[in-house]
């Protein structure tokens, strides 16, 4: 098969078929097809699902085994605060994601399909998936993630707190179930990964961090995600089951993938592992996130790491930064030093703190006046976007200037 459409037909899937109800449908043999079990509830029954990795399974080039956490990157996580003792053991995180039947948070959309992701004890890697083969037997399916949840105590996601939580509890409420397992300690995947690529990705989407950090690539089993509610809808109107091995699928990449995710970001911040940093601009964001965090001394070992590695192609707006952060600690003389670099490479707002600086500190009125001079040779658009009122500067350097005239 050729394209996505061809994939569906394939798999019998209607797309743009006019259809309203969820029609009464012969249940199909989920366990055959799927390759799940019926999980018992006190309000009946629902799907589940569960995936063993073996210890040597990875997904791209990282390995997916995971046995120990380092305290300080607890710390740095900002989870240790939460935790009874000082030590938190893979087994105790859960990384998640949810398919809806709709890719908003409106009115009448629902959870259908939950995938966890977790450790076990021996470092393995196990996915479990609960689905929900009717609206009507959502109880069972809300109580059977309820239950689940309670086994963890750090929850795990890619913007889970911004769409996965809010969905799940608006659905623990409506059901007037206690939402505990949602009120857990949350870390977003996502938070991190922006703070660690941006500077070098165009989208840090998780399929994105997938192929650039990863280095894994989903097969031509997958769907997309906008695809997933249609397939579920489809499902509970015709009640062929064969078309959601692909949503199972997607799932349980997703959930994977944030384990592997979580295992690259804590070899990056767990010192004694090592990790090797290939490319120059993750030592800038790894500076930034540790400056973020106030840990000066490891900031400035990742700032000189990323400018030895780039010689004098280093990216002005970080020398700014780093300049200013010493500014912050009143190291004038290495402030000025890269101030000055990146002023070699136009970068206006580095310009305004020399000026600043010759005027203030070193009471060099003509240098000062130099510097504003340079950037008046610059476009007038470029100009209006610096947060300083130049002409009043220079008009008070000019009274400066007359009155050492005058003495």
């Amino acid at each position: 098969m050729n394209t996505l459409l061809d994939h569906l037909k394939s798999l019998g899937v209607e797309l743009g078929k006019e259809k309203k109800d969820y029609k009464k449908r012969e249940l199909e043999d989920l366990t055959g097809i799927l390759g799940g079990t019926w999980l018992e509830t006190p309000y009946g029954r629902t799907f589940h699902s569960q995936q063993i990795f073996d210890l040597q399974a990875a997904q791209g080039d990282v390995l997916l085994k995971c046995t120990r956490i380092g305290q300080k990157v607890l710390d740095l996580f900002n989870i240790s605060h939460v935790l009874e003792n000082s030590a938190l053991l893979p087994t105790q995180i859960c990384f998640f994601d949810t398919e809806t039947s709709s890719l908003s948070l409106g009115s009448g959309a629902f959870v259908f399909l939950t995938g966890f992701s977790h450790f076990q004890e021996d470092g393995s890697v196990c996915v479990d998936q609960f689905f929900l083969p009717h609206p009507s037997e959502e109880r069972a399916f809300i109580y059977a993630v309820q239950e689940f949840l309670g086994h963890f105590s750090i929850l795990s996601s890619y913007n889970g707190k911004s769409f996965d939580v809010p969905m799940l509890r608006s659905r623990f409420i409506f059901h007037d179930m206690e939402d505990d397992g949602l009120e857990k300690t949350h870390l977003d995947l996502l938070f991190l990964a922006r703070a660690l690529w941006k500077r070098r990705l165009e989208s840090c989407r998780l399929v994105e961090i997938e192929e650039a950090i990863l280095h894994f690539k989903r097969t031509g089993e997958d769907v997309p995600g906008w695809l997933v509610p249609i397939l579920y809808q489809d499902y509970l109107r015709e009640g062929h089951a064969a078309p959601l091995k692909s949503v199972f699928y997607h799932n349980t990449q997703d959930v994977v993938s944030l384990a592997a995710l979580f295992n690259v970001i804590h070899a990056m911040l767990d010192q004694e592992m090592q990790y090797a940093i290939e490319f120059p601009e993750d030592y800038a964001s790894l500076a930034y996130l540790y400056e973020k965090l106030g840990n000066r001394e490891q900031a400035e070992t990742y700032f000189d790491a990323y400018f030895s590695s780039l010689a004098g192609s280093a990216d002005p707006e970080v020398l700014y930064d780093y300049a200013w952060m010493q500014r912050r600690n009143e190291n004038w003389s290495v402030a000025v030093k890269y101030w000055h670099l990146a002023a070699e490479q136009d970068h206006l707002p580095a310009m305004v703190e020399l000026a600043k600086y010759y005027e203030h500190q070193v009471k060099n009125v003509q240098q000062a006046m130099q510097w504003l001079e340079r950037i008046k040779q610059y476009d007038p658009v470029k100009r209006s976007l610096l947060k300083d009122d130049l002409r009043k500067r220079a008009l008070r350097l000019e009274r400066k200037s007359n009155k050492n005239v005058e003495n």
